[in-house]
């Protein structure tokens, strides 16, 4: 069984203070699920300008106690690994990312895009 869910928001602020947003967003202390994020791999390719990062977080586990009497779901914390795709030049960024604990059980998985909108190429 699987579930997609589209969701589509302009955020009214420039493409280039959207993606740092995006980027240092986490951790923070109004959300105190996040404990931390750890850069894995960063590099640029020098032909196209595209920035590559993959990034590691380490998330509580907010699975509700009484489901955590499965053992398989009795975890301190949660891995999610994302990867993202920056290219300056196209005014884009590509984001995937997917949770890295339970994969014998099930899988979970988000992606992204950020680009310029098309009613304003300011947002």
């Amino acid at each position: 069984m699987g579930v997609t869910v589209d969701v589509h928001q302009v955020y009214k602020y420039p493409f280039e203070q959207v993606v740092a947003s995006f980027l240092r967003k986490y951790p923070n202390p109004m959300d105190k699920n996040v404990i931390s994020v750890k850069i894995m791999e960063e590099k640029r390719d020098e032909s196209t300008g595209i920035i590559y990062r993959k990034r590691i977080a380490i998330c509580q586990n907010v699975v509700p106690e009484i489901l955590r009497k499965v053992s398989i779901l009795k975890v301190p914390n949660i891995q999610l690994e994302e990867e993202s795709w920056l290219n300056p030049r196209e005014r884009n960024m590509a984001i995937r990312s997917h949770c890295l604990t339970w994969t014998q059980y099930a899988s979970m998985k988000e992606e992204s895009v950020f680009r310029e909108s098309m009613e304003n190429p300011n947002w």
